[in-house]
């Protein structure tokens, strides 16, 4: 075979030349060379199935006639090592084998022998062609697949984001996300204090925020410009600020920052994700990621942070109806406040929910409402009440609900009017107005009532107080008295789990108060009968 070709560019694609006649490898060699391919030859099927499983080839030209292993087996055996192996087989002008037969075998196409250079490089330019396009359906296959699988992800975020309004929850929640999707070591969120100039955070639960001035690092200069910064080693950046690093034994190298938006476009806050895993840095699509979960967290707080004003003018509502009730009789100024404090000292000592202890909280600074419909001979009587003042007086919690069920509570306060309206409940049934038992009583109202009662005892009435007979006067009730009193009802007035929570959490109810409520004293002598040891002179100060 004579041929004239011009030598090519040698490009990355590698040709595996199958055939026991060395002139015939030597010209197709010689031939695929000039054409710009690299080329391997092995002269028997044995050695190239060796060479497939060694190294990669674009191509393999295999002769189909060949002793010991022909080349129909050559290439079913080399679809073992690699399925996609594209094949040309190569012939003279022999019967035994006919073109429909070798491509039904699997070979992608058919050279005969003689053969022409222009024959064999439109033959192997299509099947490249088609392999590359092939293989670019594959990439593009994958890559949607990734994109679907980004775009479930975010949508799932964006759920969970959406159904979360408080905020205390939301700030860890969004952390805790965008670190895993980002697939960060960290996540740092900052809220942007335009009054202040400033830009705040949390770095863990209870813990006090962390405020840094606008344009303060990469996280100030985002949150001041709104521009995304994305870096792959931030000590290199002469705006970063390495002091968390150094103090916290700590390296930040890639880093990725956006802001947060809200509905108007306004920036209020910065979302900061650090050192990618197993990468050197985050690329394009991760910022475009990034955006996306950070429109999904910007509607997020925008929406828990209207609802926390929201909260915050229904609780101040609240508490001014609670206290106007209070502020009707000049010895009970305060009194919902105390109770409501007590019942929340009780239920964080006996582990209930939050949204438990929101029902507590709106049912304590409520539940003596429905004083406003007693009448103020009976409300402000100094003395002892006649049967019918004292039968309108133990009223007042059913007037609570009355007054209560008026109100359009939000579905997880529904209980709030039933809970107050239960303050004065025994857990034996002998309490007022509706006499029910323990197990017909919400815990919400146990609580309430051990508040409520240790709260009378303890503050200045204008009827005396008694134990065991004796009367004690006007005063807040003995120390030792007040114990005796709980203990001593608990399992008939009282719930006996709710009197040993109390107890618990006395201490810390006591020291609240100190120097407001409690005199000194009298603190003092409450932690003397709980067994508890008395504060030193030092340490007698008002709760700041």
């Amino acid at each position: 075979v004579s041929f004239q070709v011009k030598e090519g560019v040698l490009n990355d694609h590698c040709i595996l030349v199958v055939d026991d006649d060395p002139e015939i490898r030597k010209i197709f060699g010689e031939v695929l060379r000039a054409l710009g391919y690299s080329c391997e030859e092995a002269p028997n099927g044995s050695e190239a199935l060796a060479l497939i499983r060694s190294q990669r080839f674009e191509i393999v030209l295999c002769d189909i006639r060949m002793p010991g292993m022909d080349g129909l087996q050559v290439m079913a055996e080399a679809r073992k090592i690699r399925t996609d192996m594209p094949f040309i087989m190569i012939t003279g002008y022999d019967r035994e084998y006919f073109y429909d037969q070798v491509m039904e075998a699997g070979a992608q196409d058919f050279v005969t022998k003689p053969f022409t250079v222009e024959e064999l490089k439109t033959k192997l330019g299509r099947i490249l062609k088609e392999r590359g396009l092939a293989q670019e359906n594959v990439r593009l296959l994958d890559e949607q697949v990734r994109l679907n699988k980004k775009l479930s992800t975010v949508l799932s975020v964006f759920r969970k984001l959406s159904s979360e309004l408080d905020f205390e929850r939301l700030f860890p929640l969004v952390i805790s996300k965008v670190t895993e999707v980002m697939r960060a070591e960290r996540t740092s969120l900052y809220i942007i204090d335009r009054d202040r100039g400033e830009l705040w955070t949390k770095v863990a639960e209870k813990v006090d925020e962390i405020r840094l001035p606008l344009g303060h690092g990469i996280s100030g200069r985002v949150a001041e410009t709104g521009e995304v910064i994305n870096v792959r080693d931030a000590w290199e950046l002469p705006y970063f600020d390495r002091s968390f690093d150094l103090k916290n034994n700590f390296r930040t190298r890639s880093v990725l920052c956006a802001p947060i938006t809200n509905h108007l476009g306004d920036r209020i806050a910065v979302i900061q994700v650090i050192n990618k895993i197993g990468e050197e840095g985050f690329d394009e699509s991760d910022a475009h990621l990034l955006m996306s979960l950070a429109s999904s967290a910007g509607i997020a707080l925008e929406n828990a942070s209207l609802m926390e004003e929201l909260e915050a003018s229904f609780e101040g509502a609240m508490r001014t109806l609670g206290a106007t009730v209070d502020a009707r009789h000049p010895l009970t100024a305060g009194h919902s406040q105390r109770v409501t404090e007590y019942a929340l000292l009780i239920a964080e000592e006996m582990n209930l929910s939050e949204d438990d202890r929101v029902v507590i909280k709106y049912a304590g600074l409520l539940h003596d409402i429905g004083k406003i419909g007693i009448k103020d001979r009976v409300l402000l009587k100094n003395g002892p009440f006649a049967p019918e003042e004292r039968a309108e007086m133990e009223n007042h919690p059913a007037k609570t609900r009355s007054i209560l069920e008026t109100f359009h509570f939000p579905k997880h306060l529904r209980q709030v009017p039933a809970v107050a309206a239960y303050h004065h409940e025994k857990v034996d049934g002998k309490g007022y107005p509706y006499g029910l038992t323990g197990e017909e009583l919400p815990l919400a109202s146990k609580i309430l009532a051990v508040a409520d009662v240790f709260d009378a005892l303890t503050s200045r009435r204008d009827y005396p107080k008694y134990s065991d007979g004796e009367v004690l006067g006007f005063e807040g009730m003995p120390p030792r008295n007040v114990i005796h009193i709980l203990k001593e009802n608990s399992g008939t007035h009282f719930d006996p789990a709710v009197v040993t929570a109390f107890l618990r959490c006395l201490p810390k109810a006591l020291n609240r108060y100190r120097g407001s409520n409690f005199s000194h004293d009298y603190a003092d002598g409450m932690l003397i009968a709980l067994g508890e040891k008395p504060r030193g002179e030092t340490d007698r100060y008002p709760r700041p």
